[in-house]
């Protein structure tokens, strides 16, 4: 391989990111995560492809699939044809994010997974977006991504706030917070963010209907009240997500965000 096109895949991998949401335990709020960050795609014109691989609860492609060009794709993730045909996808479709769903407990998968996309050289750089509960299980899911994965990807480690609406997040998450996991993936250069809970009523609404996050705000089925909690709760976690800036193809939107808190100080 000639040195320039070392450097041109470098350079790719910054710009185009293959973004995996995931968890070793269902109910930490995965899905909710992936299907909120497809939806800021959307609404930043960002190019992604988007694929569901929770048959059990495909919550991504319920709500997602008739808004996403191309559709939300379902395939499992264990399944022996999926890298060949995420491949093929990256290949001809060329997107700057492929934003990925997984069931809970592939773990075992993401060594093959992350080899395979970097032996195909097809500039792409993979995030790891791990969603953590209150529990000991995140700590540990964390800690096996880690040892399975190594500095061969980025990581974005999303504190889901759902799990204690009344503390302060110091709380929720000591375990957490004083653990070695923790140190570790900062070294990794991890990226931390905050998830912040939606009220139970708004979300069952939303949930109803299949609406996407920006279609619920206005919609007829909500009513003023929740639509206004609505309002309120995108731009708090918007605030927080566009903090992963680059690992989560986000940096424009986080420009955005920072142009406009200067002109309000001005």
């Amino acid at each position: 391989m000639s040195k320039t096109t070392t450097t041109r895949g470098k350079k790719a991998a910054v710009n185009k990111r293959i973004v995996v949401c995931t968890s070793e335990k269902g109910g930490t709020g995965k899905s909710i995560v992936a299907r909120f960050l497809l939806d800021m795609y959307l609404a930043n014109n960002i190019d992604v492809v988007a694929y569901d691989c929770d048959f059990s609860n495909p919550q991504l492609w319920r709500h997602y699939n008739s808004w996403v060009p191309g559709g939300v794709k379902t395939i499992k993730f264990n399944q022996w044809s999926f890298s060949e045909i995420f491949k093929k996808d990256l290949e001809t479709l060329n997107p700057v994010v492929a934003l990925v769903d997984l069931p809970s407990g592939v773990g075992e998968y993401f060594q093959d997974f992350v080899q395979e996309m970097e032996s195909a050289s097809l500039g792409y750089r993979i995030t790891m977006v791990s969603v953590l509960g209150r529990g000991k299980d995140s700590i540990i899911q964390l800690k096996r991504l880690i040892e399975t994965c190594g500095n061969q990807v980025d990581y974005v480690v999303v504190k889901n706030l759902y799990w204690g609406e009344e503390k302060e997040e110091e709380e929720i998450f000591i375990k957490y917070n004083e653990s070695k996991t923790r140190k570790t993936v900062l070294e990794l250069g991890a990226i931390e963010l905050n998830f912040f809970p939606i009220v139970s009523r708004v979300y069952e609404a939303i949930d109803f209907s299949d609406l996407t996050f920006t279609e619920a705000v206005n919609h007829e089925t909500l009513t003023l009240s929740k639509q206004a909690r609505l309002g309120v709760w995108i731009p708090n976690n918007e605030s927080e997500l566009i903090k992963g800036g680059s690992f989560l193809r986000l940096e424009e939107a986080q420009r955005r965000d920072r142009d406009t808190l200067k002109k309000r100080k001005i």
